[in-house]
Parts: structure tokens; sequence; C-alpha cells
């Protein structure tokens, strides 16, 4: 009888010690996707094999912009969010942006990027999609813990799809730039030598510390990006911000490998890569730069890859957004990305807004879709823009002429010719599809005019 307890005992003691190794969040089924690390300037995988990561953003998601999703403020999404607060309180406004992210992506999206030979997606996320304020405070689920109930649901449908998943903090507390995107244009206090500035630092990273706390093991995530376009313009107006840039970064480092000493970590070097630190100056390891790429000629391009080409940081880099503005061109683009094996996401999977049907900007785009009216809309009309419209499968959105393009170079094809002439001469893809490309950009740039026309009327255009 000892005997036999003593070997449920160990049994017991056993099961304990093995519980400790699992990582606190596992995906469900799906795909074996390796855990990812860096190599000198490569990616590879736990068997050593270099992984280029190649796929789309889905933007609009945590946090909306209002050229390209259902709501209309070029200020930011944060005033509209207060405002819904102030008229129906916190907890409904919550349950509506819920309901908003439930059917912007869903699972026929997910689907999509893998059946374009893609195989990563990078999601921009809001602190607000977890916190309730700008102070750090959590949503919790009914057993008080941190609810990240949402991104573990898309950490799910990434592995059962096939896709590592990027986790881009694009809107932080205190604001990280002076764009609308990150919330609230011209409002940027994250790095201000202020109590109040140093609070928001503290907010950020706790918040990458239980991210990753949570994350940590958890082989589809390619890699944490730390924060959007950090600084963006603000560089240039003030340099102490850099500074205090750099050593924000390194503080998030140091609290992310406390608790994840595996997952790549992103550093953001925008504009070039002199805008943030090299790895020797912090000694970070196994990280990734990442730079956002939206020139307005090819031989700016060739400019910006050479520079990440002589930077000497031995480390891979990735474009992590990128739109062939003014005389560029996506081949190009694409061309010279995978000639460099540098991995890359266009920005940005969906859009709706005028012409966003036919928009390179956008792999998947509706023309119909309507606003959402923050200050009169009732809740209930809200829950309905809110809703199973939105779905890329629901009948207003239809698959965009750029994403079939796209799909040319998902598999790493170089366009010999583009990459010769400049631009001048294209060959990848059909000619329906060139022609297709040509056309639907002077349509994007039309829109894109009238957007910098409204901005500038309402004074939100840097």
């Amino acid at each position: 009888m000892k005997k036999t307890i003593k070997s449920v005992i160990s049994i017991l003691l056993t099961a304990v010690m093995l519980t400790a190794f699992v990582p606190v969040f596992a995906a469900d089924g799906g795909n074996d996707l390796p855990l990812l690390k860096t190599q000198g300037e490569k990616i590879v995988n736990s068997d050593g094999e270099e992984v280029v990561l190649r796929g789309t953003n889905f933007g609009g998601w945590g946090i909306m912009e209002d050229w390209f999703c259902p709501y209309t403020n070029p200020a930011g999404l944060d005033p509209v969010y207060l405002k819904l607060v102030e008229r129906f309180g916190a907890d409904k406004v919550r349950e509506l942006f819920k309901e908003y992210r439930s059917n912007w992506i869903t699972e026929v999206d997910y689907k999509n990027v893998a059946d374009l030979g893609m195989n990563v997606v990078r999601l921009p996320i809001w602190y607000r999609n977890f916190q309730s304020d700008d102070n750090g405070t959590w949503y919790r689920d009914e057993n008080g813990n941190i609810d990240f109930s949402e991104l573990d649901n898309v950490v799910s449908l990434c592995k059962k799809y096939g896709l590592y998943l990027i986790i881009d903090l694009h809107g932080l507390p205190g604001y990280q730039n002076d764009y609308d995107h990150c919330g609230q244009s011209k409002s940027m206090s994250l790095f201000d030598n202020t109590e109040q500035g140093a609070r928001y630092r503290e907010v950020v990273i706790d918040f990458w510390r239980e991210m990753a706390s949570h994350y940590k093991g958890e082989t589809a995530i390619a890699m944490y990006d730390l924060m959007n376009e950090p600084l963006g313009t603000n560089i240039t107006r003030d340099s102490s911000f850099q500074q205090t840039f750099w050593d924000l970064s390194n503080d998030i480092y140091k609290a992310v490998r406390e608790v994840d000493p595996d997952h790549i970590i992103s550093m953001e070097a925008i504009w070039n890569p002199s805008a943030i630190a090299s790895p020797d100056v912090y000694g970070w390891e196994n990280i990734v730069y990442q730079e956002h790429l939206y020139d307005i000629t090819n031989f700016t391009i060739l400019n910006k890859c050479n520079e990440i080409k002589n930077a000497g940081y031995n480390a891979p880099f990735y474009i992590g957004e990128f739109y062939p503005r003014g005389l560029t061109t996506f081949g190009y683009l694409f061309s010279i990305f995978n000639d460099r094996g540098y991995s890359w996401t266009t920005w940005t999977y969906k859009g709706a807004g005028p012409d966003a049907d036919k928009s390179p900007w956008f792999l998947y785009g509706s023309g119909d879709i309507e606003k959402i009216d923050f200050e009169n809309d009732s809740y209930d009309e809200l829950m309905r823009k809110f809703g199973e419209v939105l779905r890329t499968d629901g009948g207003k959105f239809s698959k965009n002429t750029f994403a079939d393009y796209c799909a040319n170079f998902t598999g790493g094809l170089v366009d010999r010719a583009t990459l010769t002439t400049f631009g001048l001469i294209e060959t990848a893809g059909t000619s329906e599809q060139r022609n297709a490309m040509f056309s639907e950009k002077l349509t994007a740039i039309k829109t894109t005019v009238l957007d910098w026309i409204r901005k500038l009327r309402t004074g939100d255009l840097l």
C-alpha cells in the first residue's frame, strides 16, 4: 500500500513539475510553427532554416484610422472613444468595439491571407483594447486574470492557417508620435520630461511585461513590435526626445527579457536605421530592426535599402509597412525586398471608403460602408454599423487586383527587369494585372490627395 501511495505521489509531483514548463498560453490545434529567432542578418527557425516573412497588416483591427475605417474624425480615434464613453459608459463602449473587432477581421480573412501564399500577419493593437484608462488598469476576466481572450483567438487562427503573428503596439498611452493613427494627432507626451510622461512610460513597460509573460513559449508569435513609428517626424523637433525613446526601448526590452528570453523583439527605425540605437549600444540580442517605406521614387527606395545594408547592425531588417507613393512602383518594391532578403508586410489588408474597392492600398476593399456618427447615432445603430456588414464575406467587400498581383511575390519572386530599369519595365504578373495596378494607383493618388486636403482644413495634417 505504501509503495502504491508513493507511486501516486511521485506521478502527481511529476505532473506538477511538467506543468511548470507549459507556456501560459498555447493556441489549440493548427499547424506546427517552430519558434523563430535571429541569426546574424537572417531570421531562422528552430532547425536553423532561414524564414523570410511575407504578409500583410490587419490594419484597423485594434485601432481604427478614419481614412479606411468606418468612422470620421481626422484627429484620431481617441476623441471618438471618449465621446462614446461620455454618451454610453465605458462598459457598453467596450462591447461596441469588441463587436467591431469581431467583424472587421474574421476567420475567412486568415484563410484569404494564407491562400495568397503569405506566412505572416502584423496585428496593430491599441492599449485601450486591453486597458480601461491610460494609467494601466487592465480589463480582467471572471477569474481576475488579464483578459487576453481576443488576442488568444487571433493566435489560434494564425496557427490554424499556418501564419506567424507580429504583435504591433500601434497606439500607446501618452501617444508615441503626433499622427492620428496613434490615437490622437499632435498630442505626443510619452517622451516628455515630466512626471506624467514618466508615468506613461511605466505603463508601457508594464504592458509589454504582461504581454510577454502571457505569450512566453507561444511559437506562432514571430516577434513583439514595441512601438509603431515612435517619434515619427518629431525626432527633428527636439533631439532630447531621441535619448528618452532609446532608453524607453531598452527598458521595455529588459522587461520583456525578464519574463520571455526567447521571442524576437522588433525595434522600429523610423525613418532610417540611425533613428534608433544599434544592438551594441545596449547589448540587445535576438532583435529585428523595422523600417516603414513610403517614399516617392524607386531611387529613394534603393537609397533606403542601401542605408539598411550599410548600417552594420548584423541584425535582420523587416519592412513592416510600405506603399509606393509618387513614382515608386510595386514591382520594384517587392523585387528589391525579396532580392535583399527582407521580410515584409503590406499596409494594409482591408479598407472601406471612397474607391477602396479598387485601391492598391488594400487586398480587399469596399466603397459602400456606412461611417458611424459617434455624436448622434443610437447605441443600437452603432452596433449595426459595427456588425456583420463589416465582414469581408458579408457582401460589401471584394478582392482587389492588388491581392492577386501581390501573390506573385509571396514566394520570393524577383523581377530582374524592373530592378535593372528602376521600374520602367515590369514582367511579373499578367499584363492585365500590371495595367490594372497602374490605373488603380492613379485612383489611389486621387483619394490620398483628397484626404490630405481634408486634414489640412482641419489642421490635422503634419
